[in-house]
């Protein structure tokens, strides 16, 4: 596991290749290497503080890292190669054109309270795609139905309910025709009965094919859903595998513990 990748694989949609980062003395990712293939969906679990976010930040390059690379759809996240053993930061221009390939959704929802939800789902195709307001606007509709939300186009955040934030916060990061979507624990602000419409939000683009790294707390959506699963513990992967095989199969006892802890019935 985290073994360096050679030249010679098939190019996947995301790849981690040992990739480091620190807030100073404080190392919170140690080498981590993972591919995740078009159409796949990798779940990310572990404690908090174990590195999960960090590394999702990382490869929407909101997060500097220190050491190894990051590709997503054949391009460097962030670094490009000077010469031998050197990087370069890449310009703004390239970066923001990376984060149009790579959708982010977070925790919070980060609507612009005075936009409707049309408007918000709008805003990114036509500031940054230059997409025109109709083609904008055709699409977010869609976008809107898609995730459940047809009826509330015309509403302010302030009138819908956290879960319903949260869908539109999705239809927003989908309204970039990403390549990806990198979701971090975008549950865990909701209250419990909301979770659900979230997260079947999630399942209908799994089953659409749509490529993503998900971080969650949510032991039977990882199971149901995950075509691979990442167990992270202090900044390393200690876990990998189809999720039916982690859970049934442990080879750490740190896993063994931290899923006891989530799980209300056996996982099986």
């Amino acid at each position: 596991m985290n073994t360096a990748i050679t030249n010679s694989d098939p190019q996947p949609m995301i790849r981690v290749n040992a990739v480091s980062k620190s807030f100073g003395s404080n190392q919170v990712l140690r080498d981590i290497s993972f591919d995740v293939n078009e159409g796949e969906v990798v779940v990310l679990i572990g404690p908090s503080g174990s590195g999960k976010s960090t590394l999702l930040r990382c490869i929407n390059f909101l997060e500097e890292f220190q050491s190894g690379q990051i590709l997503v759809d054949g391009e460097a996240v962030g670094y490009s190669q000077t010469g031998p053993g050197g990087r370069g930061r890449q310009t703004e221009s390239s970066i923001a054109h990376l984060r149009t390939k790579a959708g982010m959704v977070f925790q919070n929802y980060n609507l612009f309270p005075h936009k409707t939800a049309i408007e918000n789902v709008m805003m990114g195709p036509i500031l940054v795609n230059k997409e025109s307001k109709a083609a904008a606007r055709a699409h977010a509709v869609e976008l809107l139905e898609k995730v459940g939300l047809g009826d509330r186009a015309n509403h302010f955040p302030s009138q819908l309910s956290g879960g319903q934030q949260q869908r539109v916060a999705i239809a927003r990061a989908l309204a970039m025709r990403p390549k990806v979507m990198l979701f971090d624990e975008v549950t865990s602000a909701l209250d419990p009965e909301l979770v659900d419409e979230v997260l079947k939000t999630l399942r209908d683009l799994s089953k659409e094919g749509m490529t993503m790294i998900i971080v969650t707390h949510e032991m039977q959506f990882a199971k149901d859903v995950a075509d691979r699963l990442l167990f992270f513990y202090q900044g390393a992967i200690i876990e990998d595998g189809p999720p039916a095989d982690v859970f049934a199969n442990p080879k750490t006892d740190r896993f063994r513990a931290f899923v006891k802890r989530f799980q209300g019935a056996p996982l099986n």
